[in-house]
C-alpha cells in the first residue's frame, strides 16, 4: 500500500518578511498622517498671515492745526494699520454729553448766543456720511472749521472748548473683526461686532 504524498510548503522567493512589510505599511501611514497635520497647520499660519497684513488699527481726535501749521479745527480719523477698516459707527461727547450734529456741537461748546451768532461766520465743512470705508495708511476728514480773520474770535473759543470733547467709534477688518473705541486715549478693545446706537450718531 502506498503512503499519501505529503508536500511540504515551499518558502516565499524573492518577497520580504512580512513583519517587515508590516512595517513599510506603518511608516507610509504615519507619513501621510504627518503630511496632512502638517498641510492642516500650514494651513492655518496662512490665514493668520492673511489677517495680520489685512489687520486696520483707527485712531480718531479732534486738532487744530495741520502738519503744515495751517489752523484748522478737524476732526478726523486715522487708520494706522495695514488693511482696510470699516467705521461703521461715531459719536461726539462734550461734557459728557452726546451731540448728535455740528450745531448741537456748537451750542454745547459755546452756549446758545455765541452758537448762533457764530455758525455762518465758522463755516464748518461737513462730511455726513452715515459710516466710512478707510484704507490702511488712510484718513477720512469728519469735520473742519479753517481759521480765518473773520470768525477768529469764535474760531479761538472753540479751541479752548477743545478739552472738553471726546469721540467714540467702532470698527471692522474684512474678516468682520471688529474693535469699539470709547474716550481719550483709549485702545482699540475687540467687540463683536458694532452696533450704531442711532439717537446718539453723530453726523456733522
Amino acid at each position: 500500500m502506498e503512503r499519501p504524498e505529503v508536500h511540504s510548503p515551499h518558502a516565499r522567493h524573492g518577497g520580504l518578511p512580512k513583519w517587515l512589510e508590516l512595517v513599510i505599511a506603518v511608516t507610509a501611514l504615519i507619513t501621510s498622517i504627518s503630511s496632512i497635520a502638517i498641510a492642516v497647520h500650514h494651513g492655518k499660519i496662512m490665514e493668520k498671515l492673511v489677517q495680520a497684513n489685512s489687520l486696520p488699527f483707527m485712531q480718531g481726535g479732534f486738532s487744530d492745526i495741520t502738519p503744515e501749521g495751517e489752523r484748522i479745527i478737524s476732526l478726523d480719523l486715522l487708520n494706522r494699520g495695514v488693511g482696510p477698516a470699516h467705521q461703521q459707527s461715531l459719536r461726539v461727547k462734550v461734557d459728557g454729553q452726546y451731540v448728535m450734529s455740528v450745531r448741537e456741537m456748537l451750542q454745547a461748546s459755546l452756549g446758545p448766543e455765541q452758537a448762533a451768532a457764530s455758525e455762518d461766520v465758522l463755516q464748518p465743512i461737513h462730511n455726513r456720511v452715515r459710516t466710512r470705508f478707510i484704507s490702511g495708511n488712510d484718513v477720512q476728514k469728519v469735520l473742519r472749521i479753517v481759521k480765518t480773520p473773520e470768525n477768529a474770535q469764535y474760531w479761538d473759543l472753540l479751541e479752548d472748548a477743545q478739552t472738553r470733547w471726546e469721540i467714540e467709534f467702532c470698527y471692522c477688518s474684512v474678516f468682520k473683526e471688529c474693535w469699539e473705541v470709547l474716550g481719550k486715549w483709549a485702545e482699540p478693545a475687540p467687540v463683536k461686532a458694532c452696533v450704531r446706537d442711532e439717537p446718539r450718531e453723530f453726523l456733522p
